[in-house]
């Protein structure tokens, strides 16, 4: 326990070590191991005993176990395992381990080798290092310096001492305990030689620390990798997806905003029409008359059928929306061959792959759910066809839904084809005149009237 709660206050940044029982007896001679792994050689005085995950494999003890020490050999291989070692040295006398691991992460990446850092990056590396931010009463001494004596690269020497009986997790066994560290970063991950002692730390054993991070020798070092175009796409599309979204957000605040400001407008139009409408019938009351309803230009009557209904849906579709239709298709198809071909994460494949299920589905729902909205307005009226009366000022409309007269400037557009005048009074909601309804008049002249009342806003 003791072991695991110090390895946990040395991993600050790198979490470079786990810690074991030590020992000593060390011999002169030096032993070469080789760690693929890592890329890695390093030298340990002969006598000290070493493993490696093998060596430590139930079914395969090493005779050295038992003189170690170590009496659960799978307990101690997960624990190597947990924090990335790769080997295991002890001295006889039981005062040192030595652990020589692995770590890789977004930072090692990032900063990749150690040997690429400028000193201000270096520096600004170290002062990283040296937070102690979160640290208890526990932390005795602390302390993140750069090592340059070893021969091949720069190595960043950690030094850490507890007092294990204090803090929130004190032991009523504890004491102090000393750790140092060997660190340096190459081919984006950590190599840590991390030494660790039951009390204090003599001289002798930070010198044997110090020797075997200088005989440190890295087998194959690595120029850093280069993104390629499909790498930079695969790092770059959750970004991409996010200004997506706040795109069409922003599009869509914009137009609802445009949206309210003419909606304010045309309420502030209607209350005027309203209002000469009143004193209109005020004057006509006063005269002691009716108010006269002026003589029609063009009448017409539309049945609505869901033939009608139809053919207004196509248009629709055809030509106010058409716009949604593209960016929906050109979004689907996008989204679409990056799930298939872009290096991308599984979990981006199955986002974009569901967006872009999501803009055909919603595209193949569309014409289903105007031509329902659009047919709920006749199915279940009395009267299945509208009235036309269009005036100089206005229209009345009589017939499916009640009697209602508009003045020309609520309409939001007109558009004609070759068999009906479509009046749009909101975005999605027209009214019908079918070219072959005309009781008094001509299409020609309906057309000619709402070119002069609609201008721009008319489409013939």
């Amino acid at each position: 326990m003791k072991k695991r709660i110090f390895s946990a206050l040395c991993a600050l940044l790198l979490a470079v070590s786990c810690a074991a029982p030590a020992f000593a007896g060390l011999l002169e001679d030096a032993e070469t191991f080789e760690i693929p792994e890592m890329d890695l050689t390093v030298e340990l005085p002969a006598g000290m005993y070493a493993f490696t995950r093998d060596s430590l494999s139930p079914l395969s003890p090493d005779p050295d176990l038992a003189g170690a020490g170590i009496t659960d050999a799978q307990t101690q291989l997960s624990e190597m395992e947990d924090y990335g070692g790769y080997l295991l040295a002890k001295t006889e006398d039981g005062l040192l381990t030595i652990n020589i691991s692995k770590k890789e992460s977004s930072s090692t990446q990032s900063v990749f080798d150690f040997t690429l850092l400028s000193d201000e990056e270096f520096q600004s590396f170290i002062d990283t290092m040296s937070s102690t931010d979160g640290a208890g009463e526990e932390l005795l001494d602390y302390s993140v310096t750069r090592y340059d004596d070893q021969p091949e690269r720069p190595f960043v020497a950690v030094h850490l001492k507890v007092d294990t009986s204090k803090g929130a997790n004190a032991m009523e066994d504890g004491g102090v305990m000393e750790e140092l560290s060997y660190v340096t970063i190459v081919n984006g991950f950590s190599i840590s030689i991390d030494g660790v002692t039951d009390g204090e730390m003599t001289q002798e054993q930070k010198d044997l620390l110090r020797q075997i991070a200088d005989s440190a020798h890295i087998t194959e070092v690595l120029e850093r990798p280069t993104l390629s175009t499909g790498e930079i796409v695969s790092l770059l599309s959750p970004l991409l997806l996010l200004l997506v979204i706040v795109l069409v957000v922003v599009l869509v605040k914009l137009r609802n905003r445009k949206l309210m400001r003419q909606r304010r407008e045309l309420a502030d139009r209607l209350a005027a029409y309203r209002r000469e409408q009143k004193r209109r019938e005020a004057e006509a009351e006063e005269a002691g008359e009716p108010l006269r309803e002026p003589e029609p230009l063009v009448r017409n009557s539309t049945p609505y059928t869901e033939e009608a209904a139809h053919a207004f849906v196509h248009f629709h579709l055809s030509h106010r929306q058409i716009g949604v239709l593209v960016f929906y298709v050109i979004m689907a198809v996008l989204l679409a061959a990056a799930a298939i071909f872009l290096q991308l994460e599984w979990y981006m494949r199955l986002v974009f792959g569901g967006v872009a299920v999501f803009a055909v589905v919603w595209m193949c729902l569309m014409p289903g759910k105007l031509f329902n909205n659009v047919a709920a307005t006749f199915r279940k009226a009395r009267v299945k066809q509208n009235e036309y009366l269009f005036h100089a000022d206005d229209f009345r409309v009589t017939g499916v839904q009640a009697s209602s007269v508009y003045p020309y400037f609520q309409i939001i557009g007109a558009y004609e084809t070759k068999t009906y005048f479509y009046l749009y009074f909101t975005a999605e909601q027209a009214y019908f005149v079918a070219k072959d309804g005309f009781t008094q008049g001509t299409a020609e002249e309906l057309r000619a009237l709402l070119r002069e009342k609609l201008g721009k806003r008319f489409h013939g």
